[in-house]
């Protein structure tokens, strides 16, 4: 083979691997700009969930009220970073969850995107569910985002999911008491079963406990 066959066939292979790489980079961007789009879809519902909820005739609860008021800031200021970051990213801002990867979490969102009859703990379960999506969705935009290098994503992201798992665990604390005082009408015994409730539930999240070896019985 003469040199300048083997200079064709080095540049073929050297453009073929650029373009395969290149193309499996394009289609990393793409996932990332899908799945900041899809927690944009998921937080704004959730912000305007909670909302509604604020203004429900059931929500009396003191601690309920300041859990509400912490998830209706932290879902607003979500909603407003990932804007500014899908402009950044030139990426479609979702009027609603299309995408495959948001079906069960936009089936969570109708859950609780108008405020129904439902009792408080019944609005917080809800909170929770779609809570729950948005922190598995942002521990995985975070990983997305490292695999892209994208420093400022990750971090964001990160940022992110350190302020849902706050409100997610707060959410575990307030519904116990709530829970009590809805089917209890002796305050008394109502404090006393929320209390107990709520001891023994947090034992299950303690650091011990979700470190141990899963014992089926």
């Amino acid at each position: 083979m003469n040199a300048n066959k083997i200079t064709c066939v080095v540049e073929t292979n050297w453009k073929y691997k650029f373009r395969i790489f290149f193309d499996m980079s394009s289609e990393k961007k793409q996932d990332l700009k899908t799945y900041t789009s899809d927690l944009h879809a998921l937080e704004r519902h959730l912000m305007n969930a909670i909302k509604k909820q604020k203004t429900s005739d059931r929500v009396t609860d003191k601690r309920a009220v300041e859990l509400l008021n912490n998830l209706d800031k932290m879902a607003s200021s979500h909603v407003q970073k990932l804007n500014a970051e899908l402009d950044q990213m030139g990426a479609e801002v979702k009027s609603s969850i299309k995408s495959k990867i948001a079906s069960f979490a936009g089936s969570v969102a109708g859950m609780i995107d108008t405020v129904r009859d439902d009792a408080l703990s019944k609005m917080l379960r809800d909170d929770y569910a779609a809570l729950s999506m948005i922190t598995i969705g942002y521990t995985m935009l975070h990983t997305h985002a490292l695999s892209n290098e994208n420093d400022k994503l990750a971090e964001l992201s990160k940022k992110h999911l350190d302020d849902c798992t706050i409100l997610i665990t707060e959410i575990s604390k307030v519904i116990p008491m709530v829970t009590a005082y809805e089917i209890n009408s002796d305050t008394n015994r109502a404090e006393e079963i929320g209390q107990q409730a709520l001891q023994n539930t947090q034992e299950s999240w303690s650091a011990e406990h979700i470190n141990s070896e899963l014992q089926l019985a």
